[in-house]
This record gives C-alpha cells, structure tokens and sequence, in this order.
C-alpha cells in the first residue's frame, strides 16, 4: 500500500536544492501541503513551480529559519496547519580552528542549531493540540565523529543530536515524534567538499524516502533515534558504553592512580548499551569497600604547568583547581562570581600553592588566557567547566533560557579553546578537557537547552581532537555526575553529598596530564569512582540497489534489518572516512536487468491504477 500524505502539511527549511528540494518534490507527490522555506526566492519558488506542475500543493516561504514563528505561520495561513517539520536549513562556514572567526562560528550554531530551535518551538503547540508531530533533525557524520576544520559545523549538528532525544522524550506523551538523520547527499553544501564521481552517486533521492517514511502515521517510529542514510544505504546508530572501572574514592584516588587502571576504562570487550541517563549503576558503595589505589611511579604530577578552570569558584571546578595546585600546577582560577574565585584561590594560596582570580564570563576567553600569560608566562591546559542551567519544558522555553545555556556552555567552550590554541600550537603541546552531560548523550525532560548546548561540545571537542593531534594537543570530553550547585536543583540532598566532586577530579587530571600521550577526541561518564567510555555503534546497516528506484515502502519492508545491532555486522566507525566506507561501498549494489524491469512494470501499473 503507497503512503499518502493526503491533508498532511510539511514545512521544509532550506528547500530550494538538494535534499531539500528531493524532500519537498516526495511529499508533495504523496499528497501532502508542502511549504518550501528557502532564503533564496528564486529557487524557492523554483521548487513550488515544480510541484505545482506535477498537479501538488505548495507555497514559497524566504524567512530565515532562525524566525520560525514566521515560517510556521507561512503553513498556517496557506493550510490551516502544520504536522510534519524538516529541519534542512545548513552552512558551511569550513575553518580550522587557529584562523576560525567569531562570526563563522556563531553564524553556524545559529543557522543549524537556533534554526532548529525556532522552527520546532513555534511548531511545538499545534503538534501538541492535535496529538501528531513528526520533526526531522539533520545531524551530520561530522557532527557524530568530528572532522578536521569543521568545529562549528561538528558542533552544530552534534547538537541536533542532543535536541533530538531530548524533544522525543517530552514529545511522547503527545504522539510528537523527533528523529535524527545523517544524510550524504549531493547539495550545494557537500559540492565544495566531495568529487565529482561521489557527487553522482549520492542522490537525494537515496535519503528523502526514509525521512517520507518515518514521517507518516502509520510509519516506523523511531523518536530519538539516529540514523546514517546515503547512496542507497541505511544504518541505525546508537551509544555503546565500556564496562569501566572502579577506584577506592579516598586519598589514594588521584591522577597516578588512574593512570595505571586506564586500559580498563577503554576495554570494551563487555560493553553495555545505555539509553537513558538511568541507565548506569551504582558504584559508590563498592568504591568506599575497596582497597586503596596504587600509584603510578613516577607520579603524575603538574610542576611548572598552568592550568585554566572556567567556572572554578565552587563544585566542580574548586575541586579540580584544589587538585592541580596540590599537585604542583599554577591554576588560573575563573568564575563570574568575585567571591568564589578569590575564595578558591585563598585556599590554593594558604595550602602553599599558586593561584590568580580571573573574574569574568568563561566566554571571554581572551582575558582569561591574559591573565594566565601576565601572571604564570603560560599556559598548558584548559579545562572548560562553567556552566547554567536553565530547566524548562520545551513548551514553555523561553528564547532567552535556550540562548543563555547554549551561549555559557558551547560558546565559552570555544572562545576558551580558541583562546589557547595557538599557544599550544606553538610550544607543540597543550591538554583540554571539555564538559558534556549524560544529559547531553542521551537527552532529558526540561532540558532541550542544555542537552543541545552539552551534545554540541561533545561534536567540537572531537573535532579538536583530530585538529589538535599533531601539535601534541589532546582534547576530550568528560560526562560526570557529580553533586554541586546546578545538580542540586534537580538531585535529592544525599545524592548531593554523597557525589563529591573529588570523585571526578583525578579522571581530568590524568587526562589533561603529560602521562596521557594518545587519548584524545574521546568521551568518557564519570560517577563516584566510577569511569567509562562511550562511543558510537553502527547497525550492519542495508543497501538498497543504486540502479532502482527506492521508495518509502521499501524503507519499511527492510526496517527489521537496518535497526538490527545483533546480527554480527554492528561497527564502530570513528571518523567521517570510516562513516563512509558502508556508504560508499554501496555504490555498486545494481540490481539484475530483470528485477529492474519487474520495478518498472510494477511502477507503470500503480500509475496507470492512479488515473483510473
């Protein structure tokens, strides 16, 4: 039976070529209104013309997608609703991150990210009235694994991969579906960065049926889900988390004692398959039981380093400052609040060690590193760890509480990281810690905001990892649980107190530590003695016949497939060129002349049976 769209409005945002275009010419030849938003008139109404030649239903919208009421609006007043939402619209503003800019940066984040904000928000409550939404969010293969000179744009879309399972989980209640893609398609975009003879073989055509699938009602649903379609293949991703390992949480936890435990935290030969921030055990107890850590010798220590902590005047960041100074580094103290950071560094200073404030927003990273250079001569580390938190359902969300969040977490992240690059760049030597969120991994209720900011540092920080690598810059990302003032607003008071702080502190030591000399671009969840790695697994995946037609109802015949991780075929690629190896190796999947000719008489019958 052929999936129809009859009565269904679809808003597409940069629809004027390439998937886009393919998107909005599919649903409309399946019956639904289709708005085709493009900044670019032109082309816009290019794509209108073409469906309404074709007998279909669509109108031009040309606001930016970061004004989505009035994108919304434009379905509104043409149909009278809306009920299926594509979030498209893209850049590329391609830039290592030495010579990136500010606005290159920003310009991203807000097309990709605020884009997708606005659209779905002013969607959100006509979904939620009439009990239907679907919403597709476009991830990208750099936005999963990182790319090299693509910081902003891994970012971007790795923050779509937060929003996503974060709005699948408030959207369930009210039948509202959200599902992220990673397409590879021929465009606009992907012409300044693939050949020719690649370009040819990534059609639109290969990813729009599966987006018309999963967007129908009575489709395949899978809300918060990630998927990697191209050339004619479809595979599932999801989270695959080490085992991990457990330390004594006493004095003996330190940076040396992880060292020697470290291979255990990235063994993943008994691996675990999270889906939500519920999903990890309990360690606390059996970590106060053991015996004390031995210790790594020589031990890692920080002598004649300097270390930079944003958001340092309590909880975590105190806890790493205490840390880097017991162990003999200079720390660059920073938080907004005077007080905290002038306490922290009493406290550095009266144990003998060395300290300076740097009172500011972690977003003005130049002044951090200023003060760091003025009072120590230089810089070593940074551990990006200030952060907000604004709660909020997704309905109620203001812009300011999205804006705020994203701007605190992934915009200091990288004003900081920018701010050292160079320096490190030049002395052939540098360690960054970034700070994600289980929440950002596997999304949360109230939290879109902060799962998009959490998962778009994760996307930047891999991206480091592959920039930083040959100047002898390691970059990860930590996800840890731990008591302080931001979780104390959503964890009971002995939760609070029984996750120090302290707990965390020596897995970022070791990392931002000369001992670590091959770690890097990776994500790790820490909680109360407890460390492990997650990573990415991809579904064997299926492949359709590049020489055939695909369409929707071929996506569902092939579902059980496709989302199969048990078969023996799961991989787990770690870059964008590892992505694509399924993908293109696809390319010469042709089905046999005689099964092509059963598809065109197969098609020539249903058409002839639609005049009838």
């Amino acid at each position: 039976m052929s999936l129809s769209f009859k009565g269904q409005t679809v808003v597409v945002t940069g629809a004027g070529g390439g998937l886009g275009r393919v998107y909005s010419l599919l649903f409309a030849s399946r019956g639904a209104n289709v708005v085709v938003n493009d900044f670019n008139e032109e082309a816009a109404q290019k794509v209108v013309d073409e469906i309404k030649k074709a007998g279909g239903s669509a109108i031009a919208n040309t606001s930016s997608v970061t004004d989505g009421a009035a994108v919304i609006q434009s379905a509104l007043s043409a149909f009278g609703g809306v009920s299926i939402l594509i979030n498209n619209a893209g850049i590329l503003r391609d830039r290592g991150l030495k010579n990136m800019t500010d606005a290159e940066f920003d310009q991203v984040i807000s097309v990709h990210v605020k884009g997708a904000f606005s659209c779905t928000k002013a969607a959100w409550p006509h979904f939620r009235n009439q009990k239907f939404g679907r919403i597709i969010n476009t991830t990208s293969a750099a936005g999963i694994y990182g790319n090299f000179g693509q910081a902003n744009y891994s970012a971007a879309k790795m923050s779509l991969i937060g929003f996503t399972k974060s709005l699948a989980r408030e959207g369930a209640k009210y039948n509202i579906s959200a599902v992220a893609i990673a397409p590879v398609a021929a465009s606009a975009m992907t012409a300044t960065v693939m050949s020719p003879e690649m370009l040819a073989n990534l059609k639109p055509e290969f990813v729009a049926p599966f987006v018309v699938a999963v967007c129908h009602p009575d489709g395949p649903n899978p809300s918060g889900r990630v998927f990697e379609i191209g050339a004619g293949f479809v595979g599932e991703l999801r989270w695959e988390r080490s085992k991990g390992t457990i330390w004594k949480t006493d004095d003996t936890f330190t940076p040396s004692a992880v060292k020697l435990k470290w291979s255990e935290v990235t063994d993943f030969s008994n691996p675990r398959y999270p889906e939500s921030i519920s999903d990890v055990d309990s360690t606390l107890e059996l970590a106060s039981t053991m015996p004390p850590n031995p210790q790594s010798a020589p031990p890692v220590r920080f002598d004649g380093k300097t270390v930079i902590i944003t958001g340092a005047g309590a909880g975590l960041g105190r806890a790493y400052a205490l840390m880097y100074a017991r162990l003999g580094a200079n720390v660059v103290v920073n938080d907004v609040s005077e007080k905290g950071a002038h306490a922290v560094c009493s406290e550095i200073k009266s144990a003998g060690g060395k300290a300076v404030p740097a009172v500011c927003s972690a977003e003005d990273g130049e002044a951090i590193v200023k003060i760091a250079l003025d009072t120590f001569g230089g810089v070593h580390v940074l551990v990006a760890n200030a952060g907000v938190l604004r709660d909020r359902s997704f309905t109620a969300m203001s812009e300011q509480e999205w804006d705020l969040v994203v701007a605190v977490h992934l915009r200091s992240t990288y004003k900081c990281a920018k701010a050292v690059w160079p320096i490190f760049q030049k002395q052939n030597y540098g360690r960054i810690v970034t700070t994600c969120s289980q929440v950002g991994i596997y999304g949360n209720f109230g939290q879109t905001n902060y799962s998009s900011a959490k998962a778009g540092i994760m996307g930047f920080t891999k991206t480091l990892g592959f920039e930083g690598r040959k100047y002898n810059i390691l970059s990860n990302v930590i996800a840890p649980s731990a008591g302080t003032a931001m979780t104390m607003t959503i964890w009971p008071q002995e939760m609070v107190d029984a996750y120090k702080p302290d707990y965390i502190a020596p897995i970022v030591g070791y990392l931002t530590s000369e001992a670590n000399t091959e770690t890097t671009g990776q994500l790790f969840e820490i909680s109360g003695g407890w460390a492990a790695q997650t990573r990415w697994q991809r579904a064997g995946g299926y492949g359709f016949p590049t020489n055939r037609v695909l369409t929707p109802e071929d996506i569902i015949s092939k579902w059980d497939i496709f989302t199969n991780f048990d078969d023996g075929h799961a991989t787990n690629p770690t870059t964008s060129a590892e992505g694509m190896q399924q993908i293109m190796g696809n390319f010469e999947n042709k089905a046999s002349v005689v099964e092509t000719v059963k598809d065109a008489v197969r098609d020539a019958g249903k058409a002839l049976k639609a005049k009838l």
